[in-house]
């Protein structure tokens, strides 16, 4: 019985001694690693030290509280790599530091670390912004080319098909006048060799014949020429058709490449809320000139309000990628085609406000209440930034700057619910917050396209769910 308590004291005594052994192991292997990567670091051997502090990190969750001088380390290197890629634009390890953030929380409270995540966040999205753009040109490039081709070919088939049309006629008229003078000929020589044999009383009659003969051929050949010519000018006629239709196609294929700018008005336009998405999907009448001229410029101004508000809100492309997606959003759901344009253009300026709101404010980080609530009120300061739009399409634009921020429950700004809501501001609601979901403007809140809908879908008490669905089909 003695000796069995002896070898348990043994037993615990080897185990204690084995657990110091581990720790002073443990303790001394991180502050291997903790030298190497400041070696490293000061070698300017970014890559290598990132991976050397991210194993002494590893080593370190083993203990309750990773060591501060491991994040003091962690937080230069970091700095130092994140800095480096934004120089040269080789992202290889930008996702395994985010990672790492997002696991070592600590390392992201330098303001330093942040600021280049966001520098490279930014950079990735205009590589992207670039590619699509690029894309977009080599698109339009392609069309011109094979429409240029078309015509090419167009005029080629016409030309030859007039050129051995009139060949044919030609041979035909030449064959026709060949075979008349033969004829001619013929009977001539024969009626001369019977004149021979007859007596002179018959000259007067067969020279008779012969005039009556050259008259017949005479006007046989004129007719011919005749309806060559008509022929000719029916060819003509035809020609000309075809490049008029041709030009139709090609000012067509303009408008299509242009977004359809001078084929809508603001005939239909409906403000108020409603469900029925379609009730004015009805074609419109066709615009004058002036109206047109009046529309295109009115896009080219939204545009350029559009790009100052992106400016002033640090939200790049923002009031194109809205507007873009409320235009598709509003033709799914059946408006027509003059609706769905003037909801493209209010789009793109529906946040107008923000131009009247201190700089010093949208960039703050923690907010007053006093703040929160001048930074709301955006939503009722448009109306000296949008003086340009036509007074029949003012209630559309008024709409959108206004009430964008409200809720199907009524929570929203001015507490309008439902249908109450105006359709152009229930579309902007749902095509903002998608847009902000999925932007890469803070890399705590990055959502793939399929996640984002999930959560605009998990609130129904915020989005049109008919918009939603919707936008489902359509990303």
């Amino acid at each position: 019985m003695l000796q069995n308590k002896k070898n348990l004291l043994l037993s615990l005594v080897c185990i204690f001694m084995a657990g110091l052994i581990f720790a002073q192991t443990s303790s001394d292997l991180t502050t291997r690693f903790l030298q190497r990567a400041d070696d490293q670091y000061s070698n300017m051997q970014y890559e290598d030290a990132f991976k050397t502090i991210n194993a002494a990190l590893k080593l370190s969750e083993s203990k309750d509280e990773v060591p501060g001088n491991v994040y003091l380390l962690s937080q230069q290197i970091y700095r130092a790599l994140l800095e480096k890629m934004t120089k040269t634009k080789d992202y290889t390890l930008f996702n395994d530091v985010i990672m790492n953030l997002q696991t070592y929380p600590k390392i992201s409270d330098d303001p330093q670390v942040q600021k280049y995540v966001r520098m490279i966040q930014q950079q990735q999205a205009d590589q992207k912004d670039e590619a699509r753009d690029a894309k977009t040109r080599e698109m339009v490039e392609n069309i011109s080319a094979s429409q240029q081709a078309n015509q090419e070919q167009i005029l080629k088939s016409i030309n030859e098909s007039n050129e051995s049309m009139v060949n044919s006629i030609s041979d035909k008229m030449n064959e026709s006048n060949t075979t008349l003078i033969q004829g001619v000929t013929n009977t001539m020589n024969t009626t001369i060799d019977r004149m021979d044999k007859r007596s002179n009383k018959t000259i007067w009659i067969i020279a008779v014949g012969a005039g009556i003969i050259f008259i017949i051929v005479f006007l046989l050949v004129f007719l011919a020429m005749r309806a060559s010519a008509r022929a000719s000018a029916l060819h003509s006629e035809q020609l000309d058709s075809t490049l008029k239709l041709i030009a139709g196609m090609q000012q067509t294929n303009n408008q299509l490449l242009l977004g359809g700018v001078t084929d809508f008005n603001g005939m239909g336009l409906k403000s108020a809320g409603s469900s029925r998405w379609g009730v004015d999907a009805l074609p419109a009448p066709e615009m004058t000139e002036d109206e047109k001229a009046e529309l295109k410029q009115l896009v080219i101004d939204c545009e350029k309000l559009g790009g100052e508000i992106d400016a002033v809100t640090k939200r790049k492309n923002n009031s194109k990628n809205v507007s873009e997606l409320v235009y598709k959003l509003a033709m799914q759901l059946g408006l027509n085609q003059n609706s769905s344009m003037i909801y493209f253009a209010a789009s793109m300026v529906y946040d107008a406000g923000f131009l009247a709101v201190p700089e010093e404010l949208l960039e703050a980080e923690n907010l007053t209440d006093e703040q929160r609530e001048q930074l709301r009120d955006h939503v009722n300061q448009y109306e000296q930034y949008i003086g340009f739009v036509p007074r029949k399409y003012w209630k559309i634009f008024e709409d959108a700057a206004k009430y964008h921020h409200e809720n199907t429950d009524g929570s929203g700004y001015h507490g309008l619910a439902g249908e109450d809501i105006p359709q152009i501001a229930r579309l902007i609601h749902v095509a903002e917050s998608y847009n902000s979901l999925i932007s890469r403007r803070n890399y705590k809140q990055i959502m793939d396209k399929e996640t984002a809908i999930q959560e605009l879908e998990s609130k129904p008490n915020l989005y049109d769910v008919d918009v939603v669905k919707v936008l489902d089909a359509i990303v």
